[in-house]
């Protein structure tokens, strides 16, 4: 029976071009997450300062920084000196979690030339084997937030009003083995019973096959009538990514003052423009998630089915493609917030973050259930999941590997989250608080998996420096533990401001217990405040 199922099934995957489709949603969605350079997930994590602080920030942020963190902020002035106006460009956030993914792996994978001596940095067949072990059930999680522009005013009569453009990418992932093997082992996955060498000998996929064997594998399949559904292959796996820019406004007012308490509330609304989604999930062994939604800027080979969404793909070139890519949703969002001054040095504060929907317009496409059989191509060779080719992936099954039809509009949830933090100045010298973010929708694409916890703060060096650090857990990095660290130099007068930080300062220098890597980068250079 196998060899005639066989040679049937091998040109149906020469002949067919589809194959790679799932393939290509995940490795788009990597892509995606790591076209700055390559922390987390759903946090806000836009501006140096916050990311020195491990996301310390409820009762911190001030002027447009203050946007997606707590509004109440913006009426907040210590002191006469404090300005009245505060703009900058440019500024942003670069992060990328994986547990057991070290730096220096990543360096050597993405820059071989400069990190590993001018050679391909490539994984042995054990090493991958490892590799697709330790990224089971594991997150693994991107975020970029990049804020365009930002402008803010502040009058002690009127109060604070604050105006940005944000970009805002966020991707997270956990897949169960099988999903983790065939990423890494390809042809070679477990889940593949018969193997196919190039000599034209088919033998079983046994555990204790020699490298050199592995090496001679062509194909990898398993009998349709063994053949599992993509739900029960993916069950328990999410992999989810969320590309939008926001137009934001905020206002910020003080409604009380006494001598020994003074209580600031605000409110944010936003305008948010659609350009990509990902949500796959798989739950029970049926899907959960089984949507897409791609911006015409990024075209996909194959997604030419027909679609009442269908807005084909026109592609731009170069830099073109990231800067102004065709929307294809649009949603709005509200903040509001509240901070409570006691004696002009406990601050208190709370907020409710992006709460609101979206609508995606364009390019609508979700995923009917299909059976996998079969597979060509060795999986990943290191960690740079942008470059593959058909030697890497190829997917079949009963009839094409994944099976997308086209779709209407429909409406997605916002990652809403509330923050509560706390904060106490010290001589105006050191300011040291604590922050819980807490995601209200936790299975929205962009949401925080879990609470995130942390403790951090700004230390005064002089007028010129400051510095911040704390700690950090959560979120989407179970209970991995992060030190941030951030310096911020502030010019003449203060009416320049630049700084630049990390979510984990021991990414950079070493391991600490509880494992997994941080590798994260915030800077802004163009501030300016009178």
């Amino acid at each position: 029976m196998e060899s005639t199922y066989l040679p049937q099934e091998i040109s149906k995957i020469l002949a067919f071009k589809k194959i790679e489709k799932l393939h290509l949603i995940i490795t788009l969605s990597f892509f995606l997450s790591f076209l700055a350079t390559t922390t987390v997930c759903g946090q806000e994590l836009t501006s140096y300062a916050a990311t020195g602080r491990g996301g310390v920030a409820t009762t911190f942020a001030t002027d447009y920084q203050a946007i997606g963190i707590n509004p109440a902020n913006l009426a907040i002035r210590k002191s006469f000196r404090d300005p009245k106006i505060t703009f900058g460009f440019l500024e942003g956030n670069i992060g990328f979690f994986a547990e057991k993914i070290t730096f220096g792996q990543v360096l050597k994978s993405y820059f071989p030339k400069t990190f590993n001596n001018g050679s391909n940095y490539q994984l042995s067949y054990a090493e991958k084997a490892k590799t697709a072990s330790d990224l089971t059930n594991t997150p693994l999680s991107t975020n970029i937030n990049a804020t365009l522009f930002g402008f803010h005013i502040n009058s002690e009569k009127y109060g604070g009003f604050a105006f940005s453009i944000r970009d805002k990418l966020d991707f997270y992932s956990k897949t169960n083995a099988t999903i983790s093997e065939i990423l890494f082992l390809g042809q070679n996955a477990s889940y593949f019973t018969s193997l196919l060498l190039s000599n034209g000998q088919t033998i079983s996929n046994s555990p204790d096959l020699s490298e050199e064997v592995r090496n001679q594998v062509v194909f990898g399949f398993r009998p349709e009538n063994e053949a599992l559904s993509y739900g029960k292959v993916m069950n328990n796996s999410t992999i989810q990514m969320l590309w939008t820019r926001e137009y934001n406004f905020a206002y910020g007012k003080k409604i009380f003052d006494s001598y020994n308490v003074q209580i600031f509330a605000g409110i944010g609304g936003r305008y948010i423009s659609g350009i990509s989604l990902i949500d796959l999930e798989a739950q029970n062994n049926e899907f959960v998630g089984e949507t897409i939604a791609l911006s015409p800027s990024f075209p996909v080979e194959g997604f030419d089915i027909p679609s009442p969404t269908n807005l084909g793909y026109q592609p731009k070139k170069g830099f073109a493609r990231f800067a102004l890519p065709k929307p294809i949703g649009h949603g709005y969002g509200i903040d509001i917030g509240l901070n409570i001054v006691i004696k002009r040095n406990l601050y208190l504060g709370a907020s409710l973050i992006n709460y609101g929907k979206m609508t995606w317009t364009g390019n609508v496409y979700t995923l009917t259930d299909g059976i996998l059989a079969q597979t060509q191509g060795s999986g990943f060779d290191n960690y740079n999941f942008i470059e593959f080719s058909p030697e890497t992936f190829q997917l079949g099954g009963e009839g094409s590997a994944l099976s997308w039809e086209g779709s209407s509009e429909f409406e997605d949830e916002l990652p809403t989250m509330i923050r509560a933090g706390a904060s106490y100045e010290f001589f105006k010298t050191a300011h040291l608080g604590f922050d819980v973010i807490i995601p209200l929708n936790p299975e929205a694409p962009g949401s925080l998996a879990d609470n995130l916890y942390a403790i951090g703060g700004d230390l005064h060096l002089n007028k010129f420096f400051t510095i911040s650090s704390g700690i950090s857990t959560g979120g989407n990095q179970d209970f991995n533990i992060n030190i941030p660290i951030g310096v911020i130099y502030h010019g003449r007068k203060r009416h320049y401001e630049a700084g630049i930080s990390t979510q984990d300062i021991s990414s950079f220098i070493g391991d600490i217990e509880g494992g997994g890597n941080t590798i994260s980068f915030a800077l802004g250079f163009l501030r300016f405040k009178f």
